[in-house]
């Protein structure tokens, strides 16, 4: 698996568990602290999370929202 699939891969998991265990829905959000805590009890390390925080965003299905939160868009939910 190349380097961009593992990310994507991490993405994809990270809007998995936005969704599916802290029962996020599109608008909502998560500071970063609380979304790393699930990503690393997830077994994704530190760097892994930042590449597919990154990713998410470029690809729009995360967006910077109040007071840093990170907010799920419509596309980033219609994926899960």
């Amino acid at each position: 698996m190349t380097d961009t699939e593992a990310t994507r891969k991490n993405a994809k998991h990270l809007l998995y568990l936005m969704v599916n265990e802290e029962l996020l829905r599109a608008g909502d959000g998560l500071d970063a602290e609380a979304l790393g805590n699930v990503l690393e009890r997830h077994g994704v390390s530190t760097t892994e999370q930042q590449a597919a925080l990154n990713y998410a965003c470029e690809q729009g299905w995360l967006q910077k929202g109040e007071n840093g939160q990170l907010q799920m868009t419509e596309t980033g939910f219609a994926l899960d």
